[in-house]
């Protein structure tokens, strides 16, 4: 790890003396200025770890210090040094920003203490913006690739709905459409984007368990809520949620929901109080929300609270020739996981890949493309190495029986079985659980196992 460089700022010669002294043996270089106008001009050439400035001092004083340097770095660590132990100045240094407040005559065992831990947290703030860059990078527009119709009004749509926050979202479409990644790409497009982005699945619980991990809990409210806990609403606050399987929720889970929509409030479980929470809501479901509706089985007023702003995910069937642009990423993307260099399709590969009609959409391209590339060994992938066994070629339904080649595993064959159930209820979840005598969070969990989760 690079030697953490340390700047130290007072117009007292003597202090600069005394702490050049008492840090003598520390492994970090430090470097001393005697004026903020100097300090603020080596940091335009080089970024310190830590910034040590006294409090007061001619011409600025270690507030206006803070604000000078936020506008240059946003994540070094500031601490303030003073020989006045006021509680005024120390409040309004810990607003403005100040990472620590200490005082004169210094201590160096807490200075030393203080340094170590500014700069651990400074590289921990820079490597958190790097891994947010990463997400706005991998979640920017430029992945929803596609050249049709469809997919061009999705990206306008994207554009005029993620700069309005305050917006509530619902994101209709098949299983396998991309309905996260869409959400993911609202989120990191938006003002909000460097904070929390949040997605809970509302099958993968119990109600009673969903409604305490939505809106979290107080000490004593059940049997095993040994301390409090937040929710994840309140956890997301100023973030972004999206509620996948909206359609899971029971009625008076809803209607709590619903509530919270309306008011941007939340109640824990076993609470009294009111937490206020603000953040973006994006619900999204591959249920027939209107059917849902008219057979009670959903809330109309929590239908049409959500419906607000309603996008359709279209299915990969109808998208003409942008199943070649997708399968061509995924290639670029297991070519750097497989370490490959495979450089796309033949011609054959490529009228095999448009003659399918997709079922799965984006999730079963991307099995199919997967399975190619950790057999390649050309350059380019070849028709009969294009294998449609998940849904089409090797699976075949006749009079909606199932038709399985040799070989498989047992666990194969659950996941190709769970595949056509899924298709023959036309993803509808509640008649797949039925179908196969489980709940929908066993389901859920089949479906997470199989990859085949929206």
């Amino acid at each position: 790890m690079a030697v953490a460089v340390i700047y130290f700022l007072d117009d007292d010669e003597n202090i600069i003396k005394l702490v050049k002294y008492g840090l003598r043996n520390e492994q970090f270089s430090m470097k001393f200025f005697n004026h903020p106008a100097s300090l603020i001009e080596a940091i335009k050439n080089e970024y310190p770890d830590v910034v040590i400035s006294d409090v007061m001092m001619p011409g600025m004083d270690g507030i206006e210090m803070i604000d000078k340097l936020r506008g240059l770095s946003r994540f070094m660590p500031i601490i303030l040094v003073t020989a006045k132990a006021a509680v005024d100045t120390a409040v309004r240094a810990m607003k403005a920003g100040a990472f620590e407040y200490l005082t004169k005559p210094i201590n160096f065992d807490e200075l030393k203490l203080a340094i170590a831990r500014a700069v651990e947290v400074g590289r921990l703030r820079t490597e958190v913006d790097e891994i947010k860059s990463g997400f706005k990078s991998r979640y920017s527009f430029d992945n929803l690739i596609g050249e049709s119709e469809p997919i061009v009004a999705m990206r306008e749509f994207i554009k005029r709905v993620s700069y309005v926050t305050e917006a509530v979202i619902l994101l209709r479409g098949e299983s396998g459409v991309g309905k996260n990644l869409v959400a993911r790409v609202i989120h990191y497009t938006s003002p909000i984007s460097d904070k929390r982005y949040m997605e809970i699945n509302c099958a993968s619980l119990p109600s009673n368990l969903l409604e305490a991990e939505l809106f979290g809990y107080e000490k004593g409210a059940f049997t095993d809520a040994k301390t409090s806990k937040k929710g994840l609403l309140e956890v997301a606050s100023s973030g972004t949620v999206l509620l996948d399987e909206i359609t899971s929720m029971d009625l008076g889970l809803q209607a709590k929901f619903l509530s919270f929509i309306e008011n941007r409030r939340i109640r824990r479980v076993g609470g009294l109080e009111e937490i206020p929470v603000d953040l973006r809501v994006v619900s999204a479901t591959n249920s027939d929300l209107e059917n849902e509706v008219s057979t009670g089985k959903f809330r109309s007023d929590l239908f049409y609270r959500i419906n607000v702003v309603s996008l359709t995910v279209p299915p990969l069937r109808d998208r003409d020739k942008d199943v070649i642009l997708i399968g061509r990423k995924f290639i670029e993307d297991f070519n750097s996981k497989f370490k490959k260099h495979v450089k796309g399709f033949t011609s054959s590969a490529e009228r095999k890949l448009l003659s399918h009609d997709w079922p799965g959409n984006v999730r079963e391209l991307r099995n199919v493309v997967e399975r190619a590339m950790i057999f390649a060994e050309k350059e380019h992938i070849d028709g009969d190495e294009i294998t449609l066994s998940n849904i089409a070629s090797q699976v075949q339904n006749y009079d909606n029986g199932l038709h399985l080649p040799k070989g498989l595993s047992l666990d194969q064959v659950e996941g190709e079985y769970l595949k056509k159930v899924l298709e023959w209820n036309n993803f509808n979840l509640e008649a797949t659980a039925k179908q196969l005598g489980v709940t929908r969070k066993t389901l859920w969990e089949k479906r997470k196992k199989f990859g085949l989760l929206n």
